[in-house]
């Protein structure tokens, strides 16, 4: 994803950018794009430097860490992130206050910023999606989706050696 710094003849200015899902690497398991990514961005201009800020989202199917259903849902975060006009060779890197600094050499006016939006979206991913805050998850027996339907599997019978424990609750 290119962000065209020659494009804007004033600041502050505001953009939006469509991102194809093939061209950003999130190898998540269970996780999958349904359609494009969009970032919008404000952008102010402060000396020889590109102040970004702004959000994505993006809609993904994701798998239930309970019960394994697929689901739709959307991926949203904030972005920032600083251009900094230069010498030497163009690079990303990153600062110690979390904001990323997107280094170009002077009298280059293409940015490519999706490494900083591949970044922000591997963060956003849940580390355990649900599809229903109350999924109910599979039976440890059978293997039943309990949201679907229920099973005749008997709890386990309690291990004695924890019999001792029920007299300490008092």
């Amino acid at each position: 994803m290119n962000l065209d710094l020659h494009e804007f003849k004033s600041f502050p200015a505001e953009i939006t950018l469509e991102l194809e899902t093939d061209t950003i690497d999130v190898s998540v398991e269970g996780f999958s794009f349904r359609d494009f990514i969009s970032v919008r961005l404000n952008i102010q201009k402060v000396g020889e430097e590109y102040l970004c800020q702004g959000y994505f989202n993006s809609p993904v199917e994701e798998e239930c860490c309970r019960c394994l259903a697929l689901f739709e849902d959307e991926l949203s975060g904030d972005l920032n992130f600083t251009v900094k006009v230069g010498e030497g060779e163009s690079s990303v890197a990153s600062d110690e206050d979390d904001a990323d600094l997107i280094c170009i050499k002077a009298g280059e006016h293409l940015v490519d910023i999706s490494e900083v939006v591949r970044q922000a979206l591997i963060l956003s991913i849940p580390l355990k999606p649900l599809c229903d805050e109350n999924c109910k998850g599979l039976c440890p027996s059978c293997g039943v989706n309990l949201n679907e339907e229920t099973c005749d599997c008997k709890n386990e019978e309690p291990d004695d050696r924890w019999e001792g424990l029920k007299d300490l609750s008092g």
